[in-house]
């Protein structure tokens, strides 16, 4: 399966001509996951054509106003749109408290129905995939950060070896890559005799806001794909880690501990109209390094 990475807002707390607030979406097939909704995600999704139908699930990653305030305005689209489905929301302490403080002050009432589950450890199951929460360090109240993780791919069958041992192409071969030993002639051939090793699903991690902090490192080891905010260049490294931010320099050096794939800079402060500073600082240091901008597409293909 490809995985589209969809980058709808990429500023930091305030939106900018070209930045909107922090929205990501995960197009996997004809599903969304959505991870933060800054103000004016509902109108970004628009004009990326990402239909407010297909989101089964939204991941906010801490109660400040740039990264969730858009999601009445969500919720009413996706009301207005005649949306049926179930909706999953997950975040920090809090989010249900906000929600029905916004439904009660405006009388409006979802017709569908929103399943939220807040807390700090947060984990999302689907048929393929695991999205699962980490806190990070960030001010004020609990934050969070997310790792987007499939499920291993069976690895391949040596057809060779399973011939020598009399097994010939069949249904036998799905039993044994489902890790199930099989009975041939009276003798057991079991799936490490003839499965190769898995093929590794991706790994996305999100981390939302925080300064350098030991819990991204160690939930995005191996990661293909880290999407690390990065406020500041490190010319202002101390007001960046008062306010509980990275800098560039910071979000590469966590790339480069945790050994990722691809480095993804975003949450970048206003005062960057030229983004190329922060890529210069990141990428003299982890050179597999982009700027995200708002509508950028990454695909990432997986091994489903």
């Amino acid at each position: 399966m490809t995985v589209v990475i969809v980058f709808l807002g990429t500023s930091a707390a305030t939106p900018t001509r070209s930045r909107g607030l922090p929205s990501i979406a995960l197009k996997l097939g004809g599903e969304v996951l959505l991870f933060d909704v800054g103000e004016g995600t509902q109108h970004r999704m628009m004009a990326a054509g990402i239909s407010p139908l297909r989101v089964s699930a939204i991941f906010i990653t801490h109660l400040h106003g740039d990264h969730f305030f858009g999601l009445p305005g969500l919720l009413q689209s996706m009301a207005m749109n005649n949306r049926i489905k179930p909706l999953l929301i997950h975040g920090p302490p809090g989010i249900s408290s906000f929600l029905e403080a916004v439904f009660k002050a405006s009388g409006f009432q979802p017709p569908f129905r929103i399943n939220v589950r807040e807390g700090l450890s947060l984990k999302y199951r689907a048929d393929r995939y695991v999205v699962e929460s980490f806190q990070v360090c960030h001010t004020g109240r609990p934050a969070l950060g997310y790792r987007y993780r499939e499920k291993d791919k069976p690895g391949n069958i040596d057809v060779g070896r399973a011939l020598k041992l009399g097994l010939k192409p069949g249904p036998l071969y799905r039993v044994l890559k489902e890790g199930r030993p099989v009975v041939l002639g009276g003798r057991v051939i079991r799936p490490e005799d003839v499965v190769g090793p898995p093929h590794k699903g991706l790994r996305i991690v999100y981390t939302g806001d925080t300064r350098p902090c030991s819990s991204v490192v160690e939930f995005s080891r191996g990661a293909d794909v880290l999407i690390h905010e990065s406020t500041f260049t490190s010319d202002y490294e101390e007001e960046a880690w008062e306010e509980g931010h990275s800098t560039a320099r910071d979000a590469a050096r966590v790339a480069r501990a945790a050994g990722a794939g691809l480095l993804v800079l975003t949450h970048i402060s206003a005062r960057y109209q030229d983004s190329s500073p922060l890529l210069s600082e990141a990428s003299s240091i982890y050179p597999f390094t982009l700027v995200a901008e708002d509508y950028m597409h990454l695909a990432i293909r997986g091994p489903w």
